[in-house]
């Protein structure tokens, strides 16, 4: 099998990964958050709202760009219909285009992923002696734009290495810069807009269902021949180079909301206790000048994991469900 092929089947596979990762962080939060089962709370304002506002404020921008008129349109909107809490909507007149509808139910995935490399873009060129990281995946691209008759792993070994590069430079921004959690939270906050409702899922299935089979018969056509590539020159090459490093952040919101939900499961006012002792750790080796950037930032993510799990065996501390 030649690289093209693994490109195409990149592209594809991370597609939907990130969509899922979106929907799955979505109900793991109601099952592990006190927040999202509280809306209108401070802290649901604070950790969900800012998601829901994002998502709903996607699909109207799929309208817009659909030339689809908007009735109503609510990012935030907090009321119970038929025993089920609306925490948003955007209501518009059904377009009877079936790439219309799927361009509006689908928007908030093409929104989340522009903006998960927009910061996280923003975020590495605050590293300062890691600049070169947004060259690097021009780099990148042009790489896997020469690489069609190369062997399938050039492209896994190449977007690897890029997402390990990329992972290594957030962590480099060390816990004790307010951008490394200003970051890590909208790497959360993006995730929750991504995540597809019931009516996205329903109202976008003809449109999934094209990218599906056009996927599947272009995957047939690189698998034979990969010099077809050049008849859609650039086009899963950039979206393989995108989606991965969409992952990538996707895994920096996905830590930050572990970090959270463990934080959620310890008695007030002690749930600082773990952040404070995470912030402090960072700081001492910071000062010094123990190991590099990255190993403080893991160490003191660590710190901060032991310091909870600490606390969580002791029944006192717990917070009452």
């Amino acid at each position: 099998m030649n690289a093209y092929f693994g490109i195409v089947l990149i592209s594809f596979i991370l597609f939907f990964t990130v969509w899922g990762l979106g929907w799955l962080l979505e109900r793991l939060s109601y099952r592990m958050l006190k927040a999202t089962q509280s809306p209108g709370s401070r802290s649901w304002y604070a950790l969900v709202g800012p998601g829901v506002a994002l998502h709903e404020s996607s699909h109207a921008l799929g309208c817009v760009v659909t030339r689809t008129e908007i009735v109503e349109f609510k990012p935030i909107n907090i009321s119970e219909q038929d025993d089920q809490i609306v925490l948003g909507y955007v209501k518009y007149r059904k377009p009877p285009s079936a790439l219309k509808n799927a361009i509006i139910n689908l928007a908030p995935v093409a929104v989340s992923l522009v903006l998960l490399i927009a910061f996280a873009f923003g975020a590495t060129y605050l590293v300062p002696d890691r600049p070169s990281l947004g060259r690097s995946a021009l780099d990148l691209f042009w790489d896997l734009l020469g690489a069609k008759n190369q062997p399938l792993i050039y492209p896994v070994l190449a977007i690897g290495e890029y997402v390990y590069q990329f992972l290594y430079t957030i962590a480099e921004l060390t816990v004790i810069n307010p951008v490394f959690w200003i970051v890590a939270f909208l790497a959360m906050t993006i995730m929750f807009s991504n995540a597809p409702s019931e009516a996205d899922i329903r109202n976008a299935w003809s449109g999934l269902k094209f990218i599906v089979v056009f996927n599947l018969i272009w995957l047939v056509v690189a698998f034979f021949l990969p010099e077809a590539g050049w008849l859609l020159i650039g086009f899963f090459e950039i979206l393989a180079v995108m989606f991965s490093l969409a992952l990538a952040f996707a895994a920096i919101g996905y830590g930050f909301f572990i970090l959270v939900a463990a934080m959620a499961r310890i008695r007030s006012p002690f749930q600082v206790i773990p952040f404070v002792a995470c912030l402090a750790t960072g700081l001492v080796m910071s000062l010094q000048l123990i190991g590099s950037a990255a190993f403080q930032t893991m160490s003191s993510l660590a710190v901060f994991m032991l310091v909870t799990l600490l606390m969580l065996s002791m029944k006192s501390l717990r917070a009452p469900r």
